[in-house]
């Protein structure tokens, strides 16, 4: 099987994504990654859920020195990763097409553990991905910290993406039924920060507040 195969949408082809700014945009929005992997050791299967960001035409994950799948990461493995936001619920005249509208990627490929000053510039873009301003703002990782953090890079160069949009596709026969039929959007928002007890600082600073997802 060619790559170019081997890498696309096989099932509901026509819902394929192509677009590489709409993948970009779907990873800019999402925090967390699920990283499947074979363990070199047992062969069983493995899906990890992960924090990364988009950085250019890579991703960044970033985990324990005691990992073992960055451990495994590092010695070449092939890895698939998986990012999806859900977008609306979408209730149709029968549950057999209930459906969901969503956008997904998925990221094929080695990953590659980065060292010293890249190490050091991708712990500031997760964190930073996380909480914008943090890594100006607060207290920079100690050595004791960067020693214990692995990362590592995925370049964005085997990618398949799939998005469902729109409402129920009911039957002919099921349009002309009194059921309701269509979409119950999933809204996401940041709620109000709440200070720690034991913060000495009480005023929110503007970092936080001006956080948008």
């Amino acid at each position: 099987m060619s790559d170019d195969k081997k890498y696309s949408v096989q099932r509901k082809p026509q819902r394929e994504l192509f677009d590489r700014d709409e993948i970009n945009q779907l990873l800019d929005s999402e925090f967390v990654a699920h990283v499947g992997f074979s363990d070199l050791e047992t062969g069983m299967p493995f899906v990890i859920p992960l924090g990364f960001v988009r950085d250019g035409d890579r991703i960044l994950l970033h985990g324990s020195t005691g990992s073992r799948l960055f451990m495994q990461m590092a010695k070449g493995m092939d890895i698939c990763v998986t990012v999806t936001r859900i977008n609306a619920l979408v209730s149709a005249r029968t549950p057999a097409v209930s459906s969901m509208n969503y956008e997904s990627v998925m990221i094929f490929g080695k990953a590659t553990v980065l060292q010293e000053d890249a190490k050091l510039e991708a712990m500031k873009q997760l964190s930073n991905k996380l909480i914008p301003g943090i890594w100006d703002y607060a207290v920079l990782p100690s050595s004791k910290d960067f020693a214990g953090t692995i990362i590592v890079e995925l370049p964005l160069d085997k990618v398949t993406a799939k998005s469902r949009k729109g409402g129920p596709v009911d039957s002919p026969e099921h349009v002309e039924l009194d059921i309701w039929a269509g979409t119950i959007p999933i809204e996401r928002k940041l709620g109000t920060p709440i200070t720690s007890e034991d913060s000495r600082v009480k005023a929110v600073p503007e970092h936080i507040l001006h956080r948008k997802i």
